[in-house]
């Protein structure tokens, strides 16, 4: 699908999703991101808009400076680095409602990670600087973007822990755990990445699994 096939596609969508399912961006950032201050309130709400991303549509690329932060609304992502032969390794997902999706450790560095819609998103976003200069105006805010960060922080710890610790089945049984909402969503092919096992061996897995189950039915 070409860019403008794509453009065409997102307006077709907005015109029906917005329609039946308007959000209010104001309470979002009150009452599910923490945001503080009335004033810093209608900052955000002005400057945020309502964006339609399309399955397999990749919006954020390595190496680019934070211009714009990202909340999920609906959907999945992947982020994703290219291995030495081009092939995609996959570090993370993005679906939990209002999980932002920065690609970088903070707002005045490069993103690290190729962002990527696994299914057609919803997300809303904001210029970083805006970001900043709400903080600026109300200070506790920094509290409340410390405590995204450290959020993503201690997913990718815990994600890592249990890459490199557990077993190829174990691994599967610790996503269908704590993925649960996405693993009949996203591709075989991205979590085998993920897991770090091979698809094949992934499959097998499954089966063994589903056969264990029904021995035991």
């Amino acid at each position: 699908m070409s860019k403008r096939e794509q453009e065409r596609a997102r307006r077709r969508r907005k015109k029906v999703w917005m329609t039946e399912s308007p959000l209010d961006i104001r309470a979002f950032y009150r009452d599910t991101i923490g945001v503080q201050g009335e004033e810093v309130l209608d900052l955000y709400t002005k400057n945020t808009n309502f964006v339609y991303r399309n399955k397999g549509e990749v919006f954020v690329h390595p190496g680019e400076p934070v211009t714009v932060v990202r909340f999920v609304i609906s959907g999945v992502s992947r982020g994703y680095v290219l291995g030495p032969e081009g092939q995609d390794n996959v570090m993370c997902f993005g679906f939990r409602y209002g999980q932002p999706l920065l690609g970088a450790s903070s707002l005045a560095s490069t993103t690290l990670l190729f962002q990527e819609a696994v299914t057609d998103m919803e997300m809303l976003e904001v210029p970083a600087f805006v970001i900043q200069q709400g903080i600026q105006m109300e200070f506790a805010n920094a509290s409340v973007y410390e405590r995204l960060i450290s959020e993503d922080y201690d997913i990718q710890t815990q994600t890592q822990i249990a890459l490199n610790t557990l077993n190829g089945e174990d691994r599967y049984l610790w996503f269908l755990d704590r993925y649960a909402d996405i693993v009949d969503v996203v591709p075989q092919i991205f979590i085998a990445s993920f897991l770090g096992i091979q698809p094949q061996s992934l499959s097998r897995i499954k089966r063994q699994l589903k056969d264990r189950e029904a021995g035991h039915a």
